[in-house]
């Protein structure tokens, strides 16, 4: 990524901020595309541009869809009691 980033002269690839955070951030990228992961979620706009120019989709938290608004069951703990003694 390094090399392809210089020969388009732009070694930062389109990063901003610290060159040993850059690198940080297209080490993180680099496992993910290695592992064959399709999908990073990061707020990190770094990550986020360094992903998006390798073809990875990156989500940040806003773009999560919310959880439902009552996700716990209800549970009939007597039925739970009743059924243990038998």
């Amino acid at each position: 990524m390094t090399r392809a980033a210089i020969d388009d002269g732009d070694k930062r690839g389109g990063a901003e901020g610290h060159w040993s955070k850059i690198k940080y951030d297209r080490q993180i990228v680099a496992i993910a595309k290695t592992e064959g992961a399709s999908i990073i979620y990061s707020d990190d706009n770094n990550v986020h541009t360094l992903g998006s120019n390798l073809g990875l989709s990156v989500l940040r938290i806003a773009d999560l869809s919310l959880p439902p608004n009552n996700p716990q069951v209800s549970l009939d703990f007597e039925k739970i009691k009743t059924d243990d003694k038998e």
